[in-house]
């Protein structure tokens, strides 16, 4: 789909929006969407500190937001990396960061943080309606090799579902990319001027360093690649 399409899109179904930024790839390209397509000054962003191993995204999170003139909210909830601390390489603790092999095939891999998405959605549709807005925005995106159940478009359809039963705000879950592969979003990135640098994608990084074996890292690389373009991110 063409940018001018999925603008069009977005446009029909709200005039405003809170996207879930991260700081990653996904939600980065996603609110540069949000704004080319309602205006910088109807869309606001949060995100969350969840104790995560990479939470050098919450630092690229600020970068983008400043940069695109956008309200940004970080949100403390370490209490869930404190809950899934001994099943998630995502968070601080004694989990190991696996490389991409080591979870192929696998429907539920240790890079999984048990209802994450749940808890966020829930958390942004909060303050959603808390600043007059009607519409959640997230990057999840189900298309790869290792998709997790909260990143399908049946979890977003489901939590449509519980939206509908608020008897007051119209409250709604938008998730552009979630049939898209990477490779479509960087294209989108690229006509919009994403500034890729001030994205972080790594599951185990060394200060500013990715990695580049993670399953995360190995699925940025071969998207670049496949654009034809070298990821600026710097790696092991």
């Amino acid at each position: 789909m063409k940018l001018e399409e999925i603008v069009k899109d977005i446009k029909s179904k709200t005039d405003n929006a809170v996207v879930s930024l991260s700081g990653g790839l996904d939600s980065t390209i996603l609110t540069y969407l949000l704004v080319e397509a309602l205006g910088k000054e109807n869309v606001a962003c949060i995100s969350f500190d969840y104790n995560q191993r990479h939470d050098i995204e919450l630092r690229k999170a600020k970068t983008t937001t400043k940069h695109l003139g956008v309200k940004h909210k970080i949100i403390d909830i370490g209490f869930l990396g404190d809950v899934v601390k001994d099943v998630s390489a995502m968070v601080k603790g004694d989990v190991a960061t696996p490389n991409v092999e080591d979870i192929l095939g696998d429907p539920q891999p240790v890079t999984y943080v048990p209802n994450r998405n749940m808890i966020l959605s829930s958390i942004t549709a909060s303050y959603c309606e808390a600043v007059g807005f009607n519409t959640v925005a997230m990057g999840i995106q189900a298309i790869d090799s290792y998709s997790y159940w909260d990143t399908t478009p049946d979890f977003a359809n489901a939590i449509n579902d519980i939206f509908a039963l608020n008897r007051k705000s119209n409250m709604q879950i938008i998730t552009p990319f979630v049939n898209m592969t990477k490779v479509d979003e960087i294209k989108l990135g690229l006509e919009m001027g994403v500034i890729f640098e001030d994205t972080h994608t790594c599951y185990n990084p060394d200060g500013e360093l990715s990695c580049s074996v993670c399953p995360s890292c190995a699925e940025r690389l071969a998207a670049f690649e496949a654009v034809g373009m070298t990821d600026p991110l710097n790696y092991k």
